[in-house]
């Protein structure tokens, strides 16, 4: 048994007097403190010794005069609180009187008068007995057994009741509920509870008769100055400590969200004090979600949640690898051990998009085990999210785009869709595999782009458009290129494209969704990251980015007017689209977004007016407006010298043909000359067969300088042969219907066959060709028939040659170029003479007139006998 332990003796039986007090520095009894205090018996058992017979006063204690007990080793630290002792028994029998020193406290207590008959029984006084104030004291004699204390016990007692009764007595305390004892006491009609005296805090039972309980008010003392709102002398309660973590987040979320708006300003503005700003609060909400993770524990899947997010701005706010490593092992390490799929695949996806900075094939590569992982446990979802991951991934690879992994990947997302009937997936891949044939440069690309586009239009009716997204009008533009780029626009096709960008234009930040009909996501698609989203009937959405609303907009008009070239409605698109890409310029998006995304959409704007401009510059040139043609020409030499837009070939190589065209179409034939011959327009190998867009530009300026040189009075008119052998393999097969014409046409002026019929063959097949552009190019045709007439029917007399010649003028006046219309004219006016019409030649050399003097002077030139215009080099 511990030592420590002091084991009371036992107190008498049936529990009518309080427990002794345990001595100081020890354990209690059984290790634990009395939870509750002893209660009188209301009927106590029978003693061992005969009761008296006389009759006593019993005072029933009220229950709230009782006060719950407190720790012995407790009482004197609160000396600052009202006590109620019970005084000492004098020798005399007699309570010791004194006189009050503060105040006086009277309690009034109710107390019934039982009285006890010689069996034991209580039964109330009558009236005349409750009369009496100060009842009768006996003694009460006990036995030997029932003695309390024994004499070692009472002696820690007293020592302790001396150790308390002076600090007691020197503090002046506030009165508490007056708590009388379980015996009943003596008291003299002169006394009241207020002039008493509390010597010590526990009464010494004995035979002799015991006083009441008084109530005494101690001195107010310096050192505590209590108030009547506290019963304790302890500091105010403090409310719990806020959860820190909950507030660094919040911080962040602030900082991230504030930074993110400022955004699309720094990125317009681009200058390096709202660059810092950005910074600064951007490192400020990374640092709170920082300190977050490193000094605070949270449930696994809030620890996930946080770190992708952690991880993702990371990513996209910053270069350190390190960290981005270290985060993400860590979370996907956490998401294995917590059987977190959703956030696992979420980490793995923008890990491999995170790889793909650095590494283009590694990231490539990493993406096979998910995507096997995903095929295995069916989690159809993250199958179709890693698969368009790698497709866009593969367009990425600068240089050389992986287009046959791509179509891979769109192929093996197809056949899944078409298996399991998710049709918006289908069109989706079937959209996108339109687009990556139109962007390669195969002989057969048109084909494939419409084979695809035909694929998609197959669903696109079953599904709707908020099921697609934007991926119906995606479809649209895919169709107009095809279109443009096969040399046969479509206007229905056009306006069905504005009809959609009216009435669905698309969200703002062209973040949009694709429904995935057959989802079965369930704990796999709970948080993605933004990679998958829950459709309002809880269907999983795979999000993808496009176009934003605005610049959709843009797009359609700048279609619109490439489709409408030849019409006058065509530049007013064109103008309509330069104006909103000017506002879209000198404005900041209206959504936020990170800095690099708003230098991305800025730099995809930037070429958007680059290449609206480049069209108005081309259609100014084809109109003869020379002045609208050198403002555009000088906007663009402007606009090369800034970033992005500086140093790259495209640019500089598109502005350098403008300016050639420019000058041959004003007659400056030298110039013109010197700005073919650029190594900017070399052309590629003969062997080769694929065309881009250098390579079309290419051909297009050696088909100008073969114009220009075919002349056998020029000085370089010995390079046309070789020139031309250059150019038949890259147009014979060419899928533009432009180029098919002009390189017949090129192939009948350059070619010297001294056979009648070859000729004849050669200019037939330029004038077939140029008819089927006729709605989009009516200058083919001019060209065509005017150098048929000149070759075949101006020298020669019949109505076989007139016809040809009024025909000539005709198609030369739906051309409303003034230069072919010259031409067409002096023809007429040769033929007409040959023909013996002098009136009719007369008006035609007034028409002529009057329409040589609206040319530019380099293409001023004199009238010989014959009616031929000598032009000026």
């Amino acid at each position: 048994m511990d030592p420590r332990y002091q084991w009371p003796p036992q107190g008498p039986p049936n529990g009518q007097y309080p427990p002794p007090v345990p001595p100081p520095n020890s354990y209690p009894a059984n290790g634990y403190m009395p939870q509750y205090p002893p209660q009188p018996m209301a009927q106590p058992f029978p003693q061992s010794q005969p009761a008296s017979n006389h009759p006593r006063v019993v005072i029933t204690p009220r229950a709230s005069q009782y006060a719950p007990m407190q720790d012995p080793n407790r009482v004197q630290q609160r000396v600052g609180q009202p006590q109620v002792v019970i005084p000492s028994r004098n020798p005399g029998g007699l309570p010791q009187m004194s006189q009050p020193r503060i105040r006086q406290v009277q309690v009034s207590v109710q107390r019934p008068v039982q009285r006890v008959s010689s069996a034991g029984v209580m039964s109330r006084d009558s009236p005349n007995a409750r009369q009496a104030q100060t009842p009768v004291s006996k003694s009460v004699q006990r036995s030997q057994s029932f003695q309390e204390n024994p004499p070692k016990y009472q002696q820690q007692q007293q020592q302790q009741q001396q150790q308390r009764t002076p600090s007691v007595s020197s503090s002046n305390q506030h009165r508490a509920p007056l708590q009388p004892h379980a015996t009943p006491q003596n008291r003299t009609s002169s006394q009241t509870p207020s002039s008493q005296h509390r010597p010590s805090s526990l009464p010494h039972p004995s035979s002799q008769s015991r006083p009441h309980p008084q109530v005494v008010i101690k001195k107010h003392t310096p050192q505590s100055t209590p108030t009547p709102a506290r019963t304790q002398n302890a500091p105010p309660a403090q409310p719990l400590p806020a959860d820190f973590s909950v507030m660094l987040l919040s911080m962040a979320d602030e900082y991230i969200k504030a930074a993110r708006g400022m955004g699309p300003i720094a990125a317009m503005i681009n200058r390096e004090a709202e660059k810092q700003q950005y910074y600064k609060l951007m490192a400020t909400g990374l640092g709170c979600m920082e300190a977050v993770l490193k000094k605070y524990n949270q449930q696994p899947r809030e620890e996930a949640k946080l770190r992708l997010r952690y991880a993702s701005l990371l990513v996209e706010e910053t270069d350190n690898d390190v960290e981005i490593e270290d985060v993400l092992i860590k979370g996907i390490a956490l998401c294995q051990r917590s059987r977190l799929p959703d956030l696992k695949y979420a980490m793995q996806h923008l890990q491999a998009r995170y790889q793909f900075k650095s590494n283009h094939r590694a990231a490539l590569k990493s993406l096979d085990q998910p995507i096997s992982e995903t095929e295995t446990f069916q989690h159809t979802c993250w199958v179709y999210a890693f698969r368009f991951l790698k497709v866009s991934l593969a367009l990425q690879v600068p240089g050389r785009p992986e287009t046959a992994s791509a179509l891979q990947q769109l192929h093996a997302i197809a056949n899944h869709a078409d298996r399991l009937g998710d049709r918006a997936v289908f069109v989706t891949c079937s959209a996108l595999e339109a687009m990556i044939h139109l962007r390669t440069s195969g002989p057969d690309h048109l084909e494939h782009t419409q084979r695809a586009i035909a694929a998609a239009r197959s669903l696109q009716l079953q599904t709707s458009v908020k099921q697609l997204g934007s991926i119906a009008a995606l479809v649209d533009c895919i169709d107009i290129a095809c279109s443009l780029q096969h040399g046969a626009p479509n206007s229905d096709k056009m306006t069905e494209l504005q009809q959609k960008v009216d009435k669905t234009p698309g969200p703002a930040n062209g973040v949009f969704s694709v429904l995935i009909e057959k989802s079965f996501g369930g704990n796999t698609t709970l948080y993605t990251g933004g990679v998958l989203k829950k459709a309002d009937d809880g269907r999983d959405e795979l999000t993808l980015s496009w176009l934003p609303k605005n610049d959709l907009k843009i797009l359609a008009y700048y279609l619109s007017g490439m489709t409408s070239l030849q019409e006058s409605k065509g530049v007013s698109y064109l103008q309509e689209g330069l104006k909103l890409t000017s506002d879209a310029l000198q404005r900041p998006r209206s959504y936020p977004s990170s800095i690099q995304d708003a230098i991305t959409q800025r730099r995809w704007m930037m070429n958007l007016d680059w290449q609206v401009r480049f069209a108005l510059g081309i259609i100014a040139c084809h109109h003869e407006d020379r002045a609208a043609a050198q403002s555009t020409l000088a906007s663009l030499h402007k606009l090369e010298m800034q970033p992005p837009l500086n140093n790259v070939d495209n640019y500089t190589r598109m502005s350098t043909y403008l300016s050639g065209i420019l000058d041959q179409s004003h007659g400056a034939l030298n110039y013109a000359l010197t700005t073919y011959q650029s190594p900017l327009f070399s052309l590629p190998d003969s062997n080769a067969s694929h065309t881009d867009f250098a390579t079309d530009l290419a051909i297009l300026a050696t088909m100008n300088r073969l114009l220009i040189i075919r002349d056998p009075t020029h000085p370089e008119h010995f390079l046309t042969g070789t020139l031309f052998s250059q150019l038949e393999p890259l147009c014979a097969a060419h899928p533009n219907k432009y180029f098919e014409a002009a390189f017949k046409i090129i192939r009948a002026l350059v070619t010297e066959e001294q056979s009648i019929n070859r000729q004849k063959t050669l200019i037939s097949n330029a004038v077939n060709a140029s008819r089927a552009v006729q709605n989009a190019n009516g200058q083919f045709v001019v060209m065509a028939l005017t150098y048929m007439t000149s070759k075949f029917f101006a020298d020669v007399m019949g109505e076989q040659g007139i016809k040809s010649a009024r025909a000539v003028r005709s198609v030369a006046k739906g051309s409303r170029s003034s230069l072919w219309q010259a031409v067409a004219y002096g023809l007429c006016v040769k033929t007409f003479m040959n023909n013996g019409l002098g009136m009719d030649a007369r008006q035609a050399q007034v028409a002529f007139e009057a329409i040589r003097e609206r040319l530019p002077p380099g293409l001023r030139g004199e009238v010989d006998a014959g009616g031929d215009v000598k032009m000026e080099e």
